[in-house]
């Protein structure tokens, strides 16, 4: 009986080797990927792609495999795929490195004898660095003020959400609008641009002022001449303009005149202050000898 034992271990190494090559074998036909796409048809010829990943931050390599039958056969298959960045490749499952943020539409081409069949697109989309600009004007003004904001955006990938947070509690989603400020403060407006996983911000002062009140001042330099002065509570970045009257028919455009009168007596002397679009004034009595 010890003679039979022989060919029986052959025959049961020989079932393992053929098992482990058919392992072997079918893990070479399934290479796994996300969700294939439809088939796409030519005679016999058939093609679905899959990516994996289908979305990240950039730089995002993407796996990709192709599904083909038909056609005349494994050995006759042309691959041309596209990958929407202007980069291309012949492999039947390539690895691609995504190095921009954008929406790419991925296809493959392929060709068997004389039928070719294109896939249908898989769309990977990659998040890049966001890089925002924010516009604001006026930055200051009195109440009630009216601001116009604007945000300019690029890069992420390709598809930009925007939020607005004026500073006072409201907020807004769109890209460019006017906003009113109702009250005198300053206030912090931001901006913050989002794509995918990628995001900006940027923040501008606003200031807002009440009524603009200047206070009129004036001392005696000597006889019938008077040395005024007018005092804006505040002035925009641009400056002041200033106009005064002096009650005897002459007036000034500068904010500290030296007047001398013409004759003695009391006058009341009136200055007008603007800046931006605020207009304030004030008077002042002097009496001259």
């Amino acid at each position: 009986m010890m003679p039979k034992r022989g060919p029986i271990r052959g025959l049961l190494a020989a079932s393992l080797t053929l098992m482990s090559l058919a392992l072997v074998h079918c893990n070479d036909d399934n290479q796994t990927g996300g969700t294939p796409t439809e088939p796409q048809r030519s005679g016999s010829l058939s093609v679905s792609i899959a990516a994996t990943p289908t979305s990240g931050r950039a730089p995002l390599e993407v796996a990709f495999t192709s599904d083909v039958s038909g056609g005349q056969g494994r050995d006759s298959y042309i691959y041309s795929w596209a990958f929407g960045d202007g980069t291309a490749s012949s492999e039947a499952n390539p690895r691609i490195r995504f190095t921009n943020g954008g929406a790419y539409n991925v296809t493959l081409r392929v060709i068997s004898g004389n039928d070719a069949v294109v896939s249908s697109p898989v769309s990977v989309r990659v998040d890049g660095d966001v890089r925002l600009s924010c516009f604001v004007e006026p930055e200051e003004g009195s109440a009630p003020q009216t601001v116009s904001f604007r945000g300019e955006a690029t890069g992420g990938n390709g598809q930009i959400t925007y939020l607005w947070r004026f500073g006072d509690g409201a907020t807004s989603s769109e890209r460019a609008l006017d906003h009113l400020y109702s009250a005198p403060g300053t206030y912090l407006a931001t901006l913050t641009a989002t794509s995918g996983t990628a995001s900006a911000t940027c923040a501008d002062e606003i200031r807002v002022f009440g009524a603009l009140t200047p206070v009129c001042k004036a001392h005696s330099t000597g006889p019938l001449s008077v040395k005024f002065n007018v005092v804006p509570n505040y002035c925009f970045r641009g400056g002041c303009t200033y106009s005064w009257i002096f009650g005897d028919g002459s007036s000034d455009g500068i904010e500290r005149p030296q007047h001398v009168y013409g004759a003695p007596g009391t006058y009341t002397a009136t200055a007008t202050v603007k800046t931006g679009g605020a207009t304030g004034s004030c008077s002042i009595t002097v009496t001259v000898n």
